[in-house]
């Protein structure tokens, strides 16, 4: 019995410690803050409350557990995507006949409508919409078609009371122009539609999810960390031909948040 005492003492020790071992659990909010706003997730460099974000256009207020971009607060927040820096929104569609109307100006902010992650969609019977930069310069548009078929396939959009095009350019801010030709006074709606949404969230509602990239300016990076990454600096070419410089933060690995140096981002 006494040659076998070693060897369950040496089992009781390792169970010990693997009770006792803690698991790193993700972190996603600045210590002391909340990483939630009801059931959306708002994680650095967005923060809820004074000293948890990076700076004020980060600022999220949240009300009545629903979190709104403090700078713009029209602006519901359904979502913030790390990976991909983006922030996505929700934004009113756009119904007025034969009148140009204008979106959301995101001015000197540090975000942007998505060029990747959105998609210009037109819905209406024999109509036609125009997506226009600041200028009056068009950007994009399309068309559908005056059929007798009034089913509306939100998922394909191929010119039947509904279109789609990609955009081409980031923007600060745009304009849309509808025309409705069906003689009944209607023009529809158009919208630039974040590609990740469910189609059923186009539907029944005058608002729509986009999608708003943010960007880190050099500023930033010295208040945020890139947590087992690796920072580069990086350069888009905008509209009017000019570049926007940024910096971004490639991860090594996928869990928690690299913007903070306690985020377990490897």
């Amino acid at each position: 019995m006494k040659l076998f005492q070693p060897y369950l003492l040496l089992v009781l020790e390792i169970f010990l410690s693997l009770t006792t071992t803690s698991v790193a659990v993700p972190k996603y909010a600045k210590t002391g803050c909340n990483d939630t706003c009801g059931n959306v997730r708002i994680p650095f460099p967005f923060g809820i409350g004074a000293n948890c974000y990076v700076n004020e256009w980060y600022n999220v207020d949240c009300n009545s557990s629903t979190p709104y971009l403090s700078s713009f607060k029209q602006l519901e927040v359904l979502g913030v995507d790390l990976k991909n820096r983006t922030v996505t929104v929700k934004m009113q569609k756009f119904s007025n006949c034969s009148q140009t109307t204008k979106s959301v100006d995101l001015g000197s902010s540090p975000f942007l409508y998505s060029k990747s992650h959105n998609t210009f969609v037109y819905e209406g019977y024999c109509g036609n919409a125009l997506m226009m930069d600041n200028h009056g310069s068009v950007l994009t548009g399309c068309s559908t078609t005056c059929s007798n078929d009034t089913t509306t396939d939100t998922n394909n959009c191929l010119g039947i009371n509904c279109c789609q095009r990609k955009i081409p350019q980031y923007l600060e801010s745009y304009s849309m122009n509808l025309t409705g030709m069906g003689g009944d006074g209607a023009c529809g709606s158009a919208y630039l539609l974040d590609k990740n949404s469910h189609p059923s969230a186009r539907d029944g509602t005058s608002y729509i999810p986009t999608s708003l990239e943010w960007f880190l300016s050099y500023h930033d990076r010295e208040q945020v960390s890139c947590s087992g990454g690796l920072w580069q600096r990086r350069e888009m070419e905008m509209g009017n031909g000019t570049l926007m410089n940024y910096w971004n933060c490639y991860p090594y690995g996928t869990g928690g948040n690299p913007y903070l140096i306690d985020g377990y981002g490897t």
